[in-house]
């Protein structure tokens, strides 16, 4: 997967996430979480939705994109976000339905 900060201003950015599946089944119904490490906060979120409990956020498919299909199929969604803190980092570690996923 990949987060890539597309747009950046003082304490706001814009977001987007594409997840692929590299492997040999359909992902039915995903799950992405990351925590982030510098305060920020989702704000809006778009071709999915989120919870965000402190640093921790998770984002779980709309109906229209549920699925991800085997061998490098993908899925995309976007989002608002604010930071506080002087720096605003990309989160390092992510996780795919509750297991770890590479990132890109």
């Amino acid at each position: 997967m990949t987060y890539t900060i597309t747009n950046q201003w003082p304490g706001g950015f814009q977001a987007g996430v594409r997840i692929v599946n590299r492997g040999a089944t359909a992902v039915k119904g995903w799950r992405l979480g990351w925590t982030y490490g510098n305060g920020q906060t989702v704000t809006q979120l778009w071709d999915g939705s989120y919870t965000q409990s402190g640093s921790k956020v998770t984002v779980t498919n709309a109906g229209y994109n549920a699925t991800i299909a085997a061998n490098g199929g993908s899925v995309t969604f976007g989002f608002l976000g604010r930071w506080d803190d002087g720096a605003n980092p990309a989160p390092k570690q992510f996780t795919l339905n509750g297991s770890p996923c590479s990132t890109s």
